[in-house]
């Protein structure tokens, strides 16, 4: 029988690329177990078997739709069943939208906030009882630089990672006299892919002129967690951003910000 890693397991969502992949490895690299899930079987297997090779073999995947209505309820009843002592919880799996908020479908913006919103909450909810049996436990909520202003051209995906922040923030309050530490992380401009998928092609250059690779998120995201920090933006061009961010009026920030995005989206059609 394997043995059982010290640190415990941790739930990586959204873990077969990206931001998730590069958590699921560090985390691995740590010495965690971890439990991957995603839909791209093919890719999710790869970081499961990549992970295996860091941390004594303590890797699973789980190929799960987070879309589907029974997708949180099939990540639970795995943990459960594989009896996994969790000890950690990492709420990645998110999507994004780019166009003007009348013109996008009701559909897929409800989509958006289904994954982004109401699955790392209830996630987290039928998952807290596991990880209050940890000697110590951690939840690493991803949010985004978006979450701090408002984005025309993204208004639904800002609002919600503006609540996933929030949200973590709050959490972390209630939490504070447990175990468990919550950490939010809010990621600039990481290359992903989060382009294609959101149809953000026209914005492309300047992603590949300003992202960052996800591996440096991913460290940086893990040490702010294992550190008991409240949040973490990575990057040193972020951090400076955010901080020029917070000296302008809020209204002339977001006007700008919303400039760049708004040009490119009208200059596609």
């Amino acid at each position: 029988m394997m043995s059982t890693p010290a640190k415990g397991y941790a739930l990586i969502t959204g873990a077969s690329q990206g931001i998730g992949a590069a958590i699921a490895l560090e985390l691995a690299r740590d010495g965690f177990g971890v439990v991957v899930t995603a839909r791209s079987e093919d890719a999710l297997r790869q970081v499961s078997a990549d992970a295996a090779a860091l941390n004594g073999g303590h890797a699973h995947a789980l190929v799960v739709d987070l879309f589907a209505a029974d997708g949180v309820d099939r990540i639970v009843r795995f943990v459960n069943e594989q009896n996994f002592p969790l000890s950690c919880l990492v709420n990645n799996a998110g999507q994004g939208l780019w166009g003007m908020f009348g013109e996008l479908t009701l559909e897929e913006q409800q989509r958006m906030m289904h994954l982004n919103m109401s699955v790392p909450v209830a996630l987290t909810h039928k998952l807290l009882p596991l990880l209050r049996k940890a000697p110590k436990a951690y939840i690493l909520n991803i949010a985004s630089m978006i979450a701090h202003h408002a984005l025309g051209s993204m208004a639904v995906y800002s609002g919600s990672k503006a609540f996933v922040l929030r949200w973590s923030r709050s959490l972390r309050i209630e939490l504070k006299s447990t175990n468990i530490h919550v950490t939010c992380c809010s990621p600039g401009s990481v290359n992903t892919g989060f382009t294609q998928r959101a149809r953000m092609q026209a914005m492309d250059d300047l992603a590949k002129k300003f992202g960052t690779p996800p591996e440096p998120v991913a460290k940086a995201a893990v040490a702010a967690l294992l550190q008991g920090k409240a949040e973490v933006i990575p990057g040193l061009m972020n951090v400076v951003a955010s901080k020029l961010q917070q000296l302008l009026p809020t209204g002339l920030n977001e006007s700008i910000a919303s400039g760049i995005y708004l040009k490119r989206l009208h200059s596609r059609k």
